[in-house]
């Protein structure tokens, strides 16, 4: 969803879900099937911003912009990365927690 206004303010945010997964090996025979069957999630990024233009400097315009990245930190099991070549157990891959940007952005004539 994107939101932005005739003023400045603008306003993104991206979702994106994963349904379930490692559960079925290409040719769509069941595989792990004595582990974990790895769950769906959803993970969300946001990441508003304010265009100031005509700064009245020598800048045509300055865009600050705040990035939030897995905004609700959701750190769940994603996938299935292999197995330990000691002991066989199995490695799992993972959402990075949350993150957090700022951007500042100046335009020049």
């Amino acid at each position: 969803m994107l939101y932005e206004s005739e003023k400045g303010t603008y306003f993104p945010i991206i979702g994106k879900y994963w349904g379930l997964n490692s559960v079925t090996n290409a040719a769509g025979n069941t595989q792990f099937a004595n582990q974990h069957k790895i769950g769906s999630n959803v993970t969300a990024d946001l990441a508003p911003g304010w265009r100031i233009r005509n700064a009245g400097s020598v800048f045509r315009e300055i865009t600050p912009n705040l990035k939030i990245g897995t905004l609700f930190n959701n750190r769940a099991i994603t996938n299935f990365a292999g197995n330990q070549s000691y002991g066989d157990a199995p490695l799992y891959w993972r959402n990075p927690g949350r993150s957090v940007f700022l951007n500042l952005a100046m335009t020049v004539p």
